[in-house]
């Protein structure tokens, strides 16, 4: 720049555009006190150092596009010579990565119909920074300022606030003293996810994301080059990957306040240990681990307390400890449906569940006498379950696809077709009974009335041969005493002769000349029967024959 220029103190506009400065000396520039518009485009200038603009508190604008400027000094726009009067500054189709928040100092020159206007289009900037440190607070200056972003490397209007130190507390707190707009479109480099979803609900009712325009999502690739204004809220998602289990997919939804983590299929035998950490201290886990064939016990989790929807279904969790019950009833939703379940712990109807909806149904119930208390139970929190109807019986075979709460508890315990077996061989048995009973009385009858019955019926029990083939002489062989012979022998013959019975009686029909024993011998071999008179003469005479047999037998 000539020399003579900075002799000028009374030039209000300098135009320099087209020269190749690579640098503006700030040495000159300060003695144009007067200086009220100054114009340097289209040169190779990279840098606005510290304090090249002190003591210009009459610049309105400053137009410095279409350089090679990558570099501005943290005091340029708000050293201790400010430039109260800079309205208009335009820094676009240079080459800034970075952006410190000094556009607040231009903003508070503004006025509230003539606002301040800053220009970045066309630059290269990704990211804010704030190392001068500006803080921004309520009850700050009011500020009117128009900023222009357009064409650069934005992947989340988050990183503005974030790389600014601006929470959404206080852009709440300063948004009634701040009169500006933002101006992003179009910016092909967005994120269309949850990072933005807070200042995208927050601006979306504030600006009506105006600020947005043509802006288009680079990702995720579900809403590639979709409008970014037409994105709905629900649809700014983000994947996390940092502690998610192997197999599953960890998606934080902040328009719900959840972090679903799909782990449905994922081949597990035991629930994940540790889970991505919640982005929100309101954000809840809705858990999926259904579809796990190998998953058969369920255990304590420690994210259980930070669930709402914990699912389940289609495994093979044939257990639940009573423990965790306790746990279960705090969530808000709990799917356990198509599992291997056959019976609870009784203790779980102490447990309230109230708070939550359960789903029970499609597993293999066992309806046996020990779960008869599972009927009034499941009646008493039918609120809290999902398809109640599904819920049924799957053994005894009685009771197979009966729902259980249609089933009484005497049900459980007895079985209707056990019962009616039960009272047939009760009647069977009774029938039996009094039937052997009829009989037993009527042999009793028999037997203590044979005597008539034999004579009154001429009935002959023993008119049979012992031994076929054998033709025996005598029906009875009547042995007593001679001394017993009369009368009480002879009677009992008679007795006996009447009745038709034919009696080997001695003396009468034993051959004369044989041994006494040879003729017992013959009566006793001839005869069907040996009748005995037993007397104590009978007793001495047998007994002194038995020993002269055996003495003869000696000899």
């Amino acid at each position: 720049m000539p020399s003579s220029v900075c002799r000028l103190s009374t030039l209000t506009q300098l135009h320099l555009d087209h020269n190749r400065l690579t640098r503006l000396p700030d040495n000159c520039l300060s003695n144009l006190t007067a200086l009220t518009s100054l114009t340097a485009s289209n040169n190779a200038t990279t840098k606005l150092q510290d304090g090249l603009f002190d003591g210009l508190d009459k610049l309105v604008t400053l137009n410095m596009s279409h350089n090679q400027i990558s570099s501005i000094g943290l005091r340029v726009f708000n050293g201790s010579a400010m430039l109260t009067s800079l309205k208009e500054v335009h820094l676009d189709n240079n080459r800034i990565h970075t952006l410190e928040p000094w556009f607040y100092y231009v903003g508070i020159n503004g006025q509230l119909h003539r606002e301040s206007r800053v220009y970045f289009a066309g630059n290269n900037i990704s990211a804010f920074t704030n190392k001068m440190g500006w803080k921004a607070k309520c009850g700050m200056k009011k500020v009117h300022v128009n900023m222009d972003l357009t064409y650069n490397h934005l992947r989340h209007i988050m990183d503005i606030l974030c790389g600014w130190n601006v929470s959404l507390i206080t852009l709440l707190c300063i948004y009634p003293h701040v009169s500006h707009e933002l101006d992003i479109s179009p910016n092909h480099y967005i994120e269309c996810d949850c990072v933005d979803f807070s200042i995208y609900k927050l601006l979306g009712s504030l600006f009506k994301l105006t600020f947005l325009g043509d802006t288009y999502c680079n990702g995720p690739q579900s809403l590639f080059r979709r409008r970014a204004v037409s994105v709905p809220l629900d649809q700014l998602i983000c994947e996390l990957k940092n502690r998610c289990p192997s197999g599953c997919r960890c998606v934080h939804r902040p328009a719900n306040a959840t972090l679903h983590v799909y782990c449905s299929n994922a081949n597990l035998t035991a629930l994940p240990l540790e889970l991505p950490e919640l982005p929100k201290s309101y954000t809840k886990y809705k858990l999926d681990f259904s579809h796990n064939r190998r998953l058969r016990h369920l255990e304590h989790r420690p994210y259980f307390v930070n669930t709402s929807i914990l699912e389940l279904s289609n495994c093979s969790i044939d257990s639940i400890d009573l423990e965790l019950w306790s746990e279960l009833a705090n969530i808000t939703q709990v799917l356990l449906d198509g599992n291997q379940l056959q019976s609870l712990p009784s203790s779980v109807a102490t447990v309230s569940l109230q708070r939550t909806k359960f789903s029970l149904g499609k597993n293999p119930w066992k309806c046996s006498c020990d779960a008869h208390w599972m009927s009034e139970w499941l009646k008493s929190i039918q609120s809290s379950l999902s398809n109640p109807n599904d819920i049924t019986c799957s053994s005894p075979s009685r009771l197979k696809n009966r729902n259980i709460m249609s089933v009484s508890g005497e049900a459980f315990c007895e079985d209707p077709a056990s019962k009616a077996v039960k009272r047939t061989l009760s009647i069977s048995l009774s029938s039996v009974i009094g039937v052997l009973v009829a009989l037993l009385s009527v042999a009793i009858m028999v037997y203590l009335l044979r005597v008539r019955l034999y004579s009154r019926w001429k009935f002959h029990p023993f008119d049979r041969d012992e031994c076929l083939g054998e033709d025996l002489i005598y029906d009875v062989f009547l042995s007593c005493c001679s001394s017993d012979n009369l009368p009480h022998g002879n009677e009992i013959r008679q007795q006996l002769e009447q009745r038709g019975y034919r009696v080997c009686y001695p003396p009468r029909d034993f051959v004369a000349g044989e041994t006494i024993q040879d003729n017992i011998y013959g009566a006793v071999v001839r005869s069907k029967r040996t009748v005995c008179f037993l007397t104590s003469q009978f007793l001495h005479r047998y007994a002194l024959l038995v020993l002269s047999y055996n003495l003869f037998s000696l000899v």
